[in-house]
């Protein structure tokens, strides 16, 4: 399976192409005794040609027999996997190497943080938002749902942000939410100041003119960098 980065590269990208325009289906592979289920959207040919690109003996073992004699279905349920596998990792690499989507969002805490604040929050249409100690991640509260905590009733956690990318488990409301802070923290924070009367970085009510008329603390904007 000799091929060059060049090759290698235009294969993936065409079954990433092919790929997106297929409705996936379901298959499964037994992985050390334990049946292993995923989506593919790639044809049974796409899935046998990426072979070739895919590291290890087995991958390659695989290749070879698709073309000698053809492959069993538990073999080509394999050929999926391997493939599948192949075009994720070639999408999280391409991520990794991009601006972070949320870059914007996580400075705002930082600088926040290098100005001296402690209690690092802020608030936006629904959800609060909380960065983790080494500001790694960002933790994505409901701002109107509550559960029994260790402490009593705490805002019920809906997920959490990285710099690249959204958790899945979020709704769609709120990722909309977090799509419009990450890209313009401060319209985000003037909105929810207008909507509700409280200031998002703080959540003290706005009660001076100046504030209600910019929809967020004066003092506030400054210490978050907005």
């Amino acid at each position: 399976m000799l091929t060059t980065a060049t090759d290698r590269s235009a294969a993936i990208a065409r079954a990433a192409r092919h790929a997106a325009l297929r409705d996936p289906q379901t298959l499964t592979v037994t992985a050390r005794g334990e049946a292993v289920s995923f989506t593919s959207r790639l044809s049974d040919d796409a899935a046998q040609d990426l072979l070739q690109h895919c590291s290890g003996r087995f991958a390659a073992s695989l290749w070879q027999q698709s073309h000698d004699r053809g492959l069993s279905p538990a073999q080509l349920a394999w050929a999926h996997k391997l493939a599948t596998d192949l075009l994720q990792a070639e999408s999280e690499a391409a991520d990794d190497n991009s601006e972070p989507q949320f870059a914007r969002l996580f400075d705002t805490f930082k600088a926040a943080r290098e100005r001296g604040l402690r209690r690092l929050t802020m608030r936006f249409s629904g959800v609060i938002i909380k960065p983790s100690k080494d500001l790694g991640s960002l933790w994505v509260l409901s701002a109107t749902e509550k559960v029994e905590g260790d402490y009593g009733l705490q805002p019920k956690y809906l997920g959490k942000v990285t710099p690249q990318r959204l958790d899945s488990r979020l709704a769609d409301d709120v990722k909309s939410v977090l799509l419009e802070a990450a890209a313009d923290p401060l319209t985000a924070a003037v909105r929810y100041g207008r909507e509700t009367g409280a200031c998002s970085c703080c959540g003290r009510d706005l009660t001076n003119a100046q504030s209600i008329a910019a929809g967020i603390g004066p003092i506030c904007r400054e210490k978050f960098g907005l």
